[in-house]
């Protein structure tokens, strides 16, 4: 496999996690940009203590993962009181205050960043394996008891009380995992990179995650799966001169999926009608065989 399809497999692996990050909570109807400055976080502890302390990959990892929950559950205790709009910008104030503070943090690179990170040979796998596990872990939530309390909390809050729903406890749960998403996909993307840098991790990464989400579709989790590989490897993909403006791009086509079609490609009447054609497709084909026995 060349070095070119690999870096890219392993970029949309880590786009993958940080988008189902984002997703996760947006099913309570909470817009929360946690995931955003946790991948920072992530990508600066796991790329700091494996190429300055010595640590080896897996102890980084693991502790990227674990700091990125501490980071999610403190701001998760405040955001559970909050919703909406409310939660959506004082969660990107808080991308703006991690990207300062490491800016001025000279042990970390400052500006300039950490270059030269050590090589992970088996880091394609470990992503998939990873994007695998998430993906099922967002499934199950999607169709447990958890999900449908979700569903209720966004659909109408008071009436999910009534219900007897705690929507503080289940807005610090999802906020909590969702940060644990965020970290773990920055060291996806620091080790995928081999470096990190302070502006990586501001606006232009929240424009391309908030794209991507709301043109795959934000009420299923599966549109990412269409809009990650495809807008990520847009730029890829075209001419430099014309790549530059790819954040012009980005808050274009966001402006227009929006007007157009709110809920993005990827919504839960097409999936429903493909689950109707699949069930009549196999009662069709059962039917034939009964009739030929």
């Amino acid at each position: 496999m060349s070095s070119s399809l690999v870096f890219f497999l392993e970029f949309v692996g880590a786009y993958l996690i940080l988008l189902w990050g984002v997703y996760v909570p947006f099913r309570g109807g909470q817009l929360y940009n946690g995931p955003v400055y946790c991948m920072a976080i992530g990508g600066y502890f796991s790329a700091y203590t494996a190429s300055s302390l010595h640590w080896p990959f897996g102890l980084a990892f693991l502790g990227a993962a674990l700091l990125g929950a501490l980071c999610g559950i403190v701001p998760a205790l405040a955001f559970c009181r909050t919703k909406g709009i409310v939660t959506a910008v004082a969660s990107v104030a808080l991308i703006f205050i991690i990207q300062s503070v490491i800016t001025n943090l000279d042990f970390v690179g400052g500006a300039q960043g950490m270059w030269n990170l050590p090589k992970v040979t088996y880091l394609l796998p470990l992503t998939f394996i990873i994007v695998l596990t998430v993906a099922a872990f967002v499934y199950r939530l999607e169709h447990s008891r958890v999900g449908r309390a979700l569903e209720a909390m966004r659909t109408d809050s008071d009436l999910a009380a009534t219900m007897g729903i705690n929507s503080a406890l289940l807005s610090i749960f999802t906020l909590t995992a969702s940060s644990v998403l965020g970290a773990v996909s920055g060291v996806i993307y620091a080790f995928t990179v081999r470096a990190v840098a302070p502006e990586t991790f501001g606006f232009s990464l929240l424009l391309s995650t908030m794209t991507m989400l709301f043109i795959g579709g934000r009420y299923t989790m599966w549109g990412i799966l269409i809009s990650a590989p495809i807008l990520w490897g847009l730029p890829l993909w075209v001419p430099p001169s014309i790549a530059q403006y790819n954040k012009m791009f980005y808050g274009a086509l966001l402006v227009i999926i929006l007007i157009v079609r709110p809920e993005g490609l990827v919504t839960r009447e097409l999936l429903g009608r493909l689950r109707a054609r699949r069930h009549i497709t196999d009662a069709g084909q059962e039917t034939s065989t009964a009739a030929q026995e």
